[in-house]
């Protein structure tokens, strides 16, 4: 994969957050991933059900913990999917669960963050029918909004294809926030975190230094403009972005972090969350990763 890789980037990260745990940490985790997994193969979601979107992050965890789970069931699970009947975020996740999936049957644990370096994502041929799908089956029914261009351009590139030529422009805030609506009044992390993925280098500077500038000083950022509490999906995704421009946090993370972690080694959504879910665990240990 190129440096522009998000499969590799996002895994390795993920796989220095869960390095940096302690051993009983790593344990329970394992432990907690694997309970997660339903009767059926795929992954439970908060509320206790099989959920694709889950199974994503359920693999991801499995793959950087070692944790025992059923690859068959998965895969039997997954297949059985009817992929052109998905909406875009559920595609992208099933394309991604199917790369995990061959990660988990064919490298040991101690090689998989080199070997995320150079495998490709299954799906290159499915890829053009993402393309074709109406509105309705993209966020905010949008093809063009900076979240459903960074999918299709990170699926792009993690399958080996070239990114495709687009314009953020009408999403774009003055300061270079930007936004998942148009006209664009008001940004959002998610927005701005997914222009810097597709934005070409030379263009990321003023959005990353703008994005940075949000951050808050518990350590967190918070979703959008006006929310009052940071949440560890949107504190992880800018820190990741940001990283990838190069560009340091102003405040410590670490509290924040251990605020959002619970006794089943898993992590909730923000400080006062009570439950913990596989998702906010797999972006737990992207922002632990991404710690100096």
């Amino acid at each position: 994969m190129s440096e522009d890789s998000f499969a590799s980037a996002f895994y390795c990260t993920c796989a220095d957050g869960y390095a940096r745990m302690s051993r009983e940490a790593q344990a329970v985790l394992a432990d907690s991933v694997a309970q997660s997994q339903t009767t059926g193969g795929l992954f439970a979601n908060i509320a206790g059900q099989p959920d694709l979107y889950y199974s994503f992050f359920g693999l991801l965890l499995a793959a950087v913990s070692g944790a025992k789970i059923n690859l068959r069931a998965c895969l039997n699970a997954l297949t059985a999917i009817d992929f052109p009947t998905l909406p875009l975020v559920q595609a992208a996740a099933y394309l991604r669960a199917l790369g995990l999936l061959r990660l988990l049957r064919r490298v040991p644990l101690s090689r998989r963050s080199q070997a995320v370096q150079t495998m490709a994502l299954p799906g290159k041929r499915l890829l053009p029918s993402l393309q074709q799908r109406p509105a309705q089956d993209f966020p905010q029914h949008d093809p063009g909004s900076p979240y459903s261009l960074f999918l299709l351009q990170t699926l792009r590139r993690d399958c080996g294809l070239p990114a495709l030529p687009v314009s953020l422009s009408a999403y774009r805030l003055p300061g270079g926030l930007y936004s998942n609506f148009r006209p664009a009044t008001a940004y959002s992390v998610n927005a701005t975190a997914a222009a810097l993925w597709v934005l070409p280098a030379e263009l990321r500077g003023e959005t990353a230094a703008a994005l940075q500038s949000r951050q808050r000083q518990d350590g967190s950022f918070a979703a959008a403009e006006g929310v009052p509490e940071g949440d560890l999906l949107s504190t992880a995704t800018a820190g990741f972005s940001l990283r990838r421009c190069a560009l340091p946090l102003h405040y410590p993370l670490a509290d924040f972090l251990r605020g959002c972690f619970r006794d089943d080694a898993l992590f909730a959504a923000t400080p006062g969350s009570p439950s913990s879910d596989l998702e906010y665990t797999a972006y737990g240990l992207l922002a632990m990763g991404g710690l100096p």
